[in-house]
């Protein structure tokens, strides 16, 4: 654990820098496979995801996971959990999603030739359905994508890839908390979109390993936020969100969501389409496009701002790259 008088101390948390037990000879997530869940290299996958670049925009650090080879930080999260999958000897994956981690699933399943079966809603944006269709894999569009997706799964003997569901489903995630330390060393907030919760359950678990969390800033829309709205009700109630990847109503992993981001000091902010456009319209300025995800975490930052909240060093993780 780090001493906590080197927390105390701004000058010396600016400075503070970590140094990892990196294996360059290993690909993606897998270099930091010191710290990760160990797994054979024969079933380690990667498309060389991870290692994404960190850049300042004003006083926030962009995490621009948008250029993860699949277009996402999924790629994180599914190299590790159809790894770990395909350690088990499981050949058959089905998932459902609304449309990023199908693509990365797709990916990773190709590179072992293992099937994947795809259960996405109807309003999948056609950028996402167009780009999924071209891997090949089986999609079905439903109206319950996950409950059919389960159920397909139990009956066809297939494993499902929900990650909120495995233990494992936040794995991959922690190398963002790891890259995070090594190019910057203490950072003391961190604003990240939020659908089931499980890339910040990663995230959180990735720097409490290395001694400390930062605060957690999560991030949801207006039409959909069951986790931030138990930190504010200061917002208007939307029916559709441009934040269309973050669909998730409930979660297994609410309660430790929750927890963790109360444990770290952070909080929960909601964001409105007015605002999403506005954040989007400032990154586009600065020549960074990217989803209406990642839009939403940048102006949840400049929310914060304006609601009085003095930042520390901060990053926000734009989570995926921009669909028509």
């Amino acid at each position: 654990m780090l001493n906590d008088k080197i927390l105390s101390h701004s000058m010396n948390k600016s400075k503070l820098k970590f140094n990892f037990l990196k294996d360059s000879k290993q690909a993606g997530i897998w270099q930091y496979s010191a710290y990760l869940s160990p797994l054979p290299n024969q079933f380690k996958l990667s498309l060389n995801e991870g290692q994404t670049p960190e850049i300042s925009l004003g006083e926030v650090i962009l995490k621009r996971e948008d250029t993860n080879p699949t277009g996402s930080l999924k790629d994180r999260g599914l190299a590790y959990l159809i790894s770990w999958a395909y350690s088990q000897g499981q050949k058959k994956m089905t998932l459902s999603s609304s449309g990023n981690a199908a693509i990365a699933a797709a990916h990773y399943c190709q590179l072992a030739n293992l099937s994947l079966t795809v259960f996405v809603s109807p309003k999948i944006s056609s950028g996402k359905l167009a780009e999924l269709k071209k891997t090949g894999v089986e999609v079905i569009l439903s109206e319950r994508a996950v409950s059919e997706a389960q159920k397909f799964a139990q009956q066809e003997g297939s494993f499902n890839l929900r990650p909120s569901l495995c233990e494992f489903g936040p794995e991959g995630y922690q190398t963002m908390a790891f890259e995070i330390l090594e190019n910057q060393g203490i950072v003391e907030d961190i604003f990240l979109p939020v659908s089931s919760g499980t890339a910040l359950v990663g995230v959180a678990r990735g720097f409490k390993k290395m001694g400390f969390l930062p605060r957690l800033h999560l991030c949801q829309s207006t039409a959909v936020c069951p986790l931030a709205a138990k930190f504010t009700s200061d917002f208007e109630r939307e029916k559709v969100s441009l934040a269309q990847a973050l669909v998730a109503k409930t979660t297994p992993l609410k309660e430790e969501v929750l927890n963790l981001v109360r444990s770290s000091g952070g909080t929960g902010w909601v964001i409105s389409n007015q605002e999403i456009q506005i954040a989007q319209k400032e990154l586009k300025e600065a020549g960074i496009f990217t989803s209406e995800e990642g839009a939403l975490a940048y102006a949840a930052v400049a929310k914060a701002r304006a609601r009085g909240w003095s930042l520390g060093k901060s990053v926000c993780l734009l989570t995926g790259k921009k669909y028509d």
